[in-house]
């Protein structure tokens, strides 16, 4: 059997869809390592982990030709609208802090530090006035 190409070169091995098969059933045992099976096998673990990824990809798209998708949309509802004074966005009234478990965030600046608490209930608020007060 001639291992070199035409040219020289050795030649790159191919091996079957059964063995590629049998090897990475081999991998997915509980206990087993892809390094331990591509060692008995004589191959590299590079190669085996390239077939692995390889098959997860082909299973991937045999399940979006079916319709099946891991992908699962979440509906939010959208956050209200940051107010034009963010003062007043910062300073919620004292009985919705009592009352709820709040967010507190300290930021500290160049110009001094800022406390700003807020209840949780409102966070999507205090996201969107945090990314406009950090601009």
């Amino acid at each position: 059997m001639n291992h070199l190409s035409t040219d020289g070169r050795p030649r790159r091995r191919e091996y079957s869809a059964q063995f590629k098969t049998s090897v990475l059933e081999q991998c997915r045992l509980p206990g087993a390592s892809l390094s331990g099976v591509a060692l008995h096998h004589g191959i590299q673990p590079n190669l085996v982990q390239r077939w692995m990824r390889g098959d997860r990809q082909r299973l991937e798209l045999i399940e979006l030709q079916r319709g099946v998708s891991a992908f699962v949309p979440l509906q939010l509802p959208p956050s209200p609208p940051v107010g034009p004074s963010l003062a007043k966005c910062a300073q919620p009234n004292a009985n919705q802090v009592a009352e709820a478990v709040g967010i507190c965030i300290e930021i500290q600046r160049a110009g001094g530090n800022v406390t700003v608490t807020w209840p949780s209930e409102l966070a999507g608020g205090c996201g969107a006035w945090l990314r406009e007060w950090l601009r």
